[in-house]
């Protein structure tokens, strides 16, 4: 799963990177009200859109793998998995080598548990 994921992933955190910059770009621009022409300032506001746009599509492709995303700027994905009885989160990390550990559904990255002790789910 992770060849498929981590693309999308990457482009997403990209993405997020990309927002903070043209969101400084149109600060910095609507701040030279009388410096910056108008047409700059519309074509940070096209490009910020456009970027929604693709942050979008990038969610909805992740959403339908049954991925959860928790922090798009780091690639940090949460995904259902079964320990026994319990219905847990499984989580990766975009940068990890592979999907290592996991958390109860009602614990965010803090209550993560390595896979390791959990053979179980290993095989699932």
């Amino acid at each position: 799963m992770l060849p498929v994921l981590r693309p999308l992933l990457v482009a997403l955190a990209d993405k997020c990177a990309e927002r903070e910059q043209l969101e400084e770009l149109l600060i910095e621009a609507e701040q030279d009200l009388g410096k910056a022409p108008a047409r700059d300032r519309i074509e940070l506001e096209v490009r910020l859109d456009t970027n929604l746009a693709e942050r979008k599509r990038l969610f909805e492709a992740l959403a339908r793998h049954g991925i959860e995303v928790k922090d798009p700027a780091l690639g940090l994905i949460d995904f259902h998995a079964q320990r026994g009885a319990e219905l847990v989160y499984l989580c990766y990390r975009l940068g990890e080598p592979a999907i290592t550990h996991w958390h109860p559904l009602e614990e965010g990255f803090s209550g993560r548990q390595p896979l390791e002790s959990e053979p179980e789910m290993l095989r699932a």
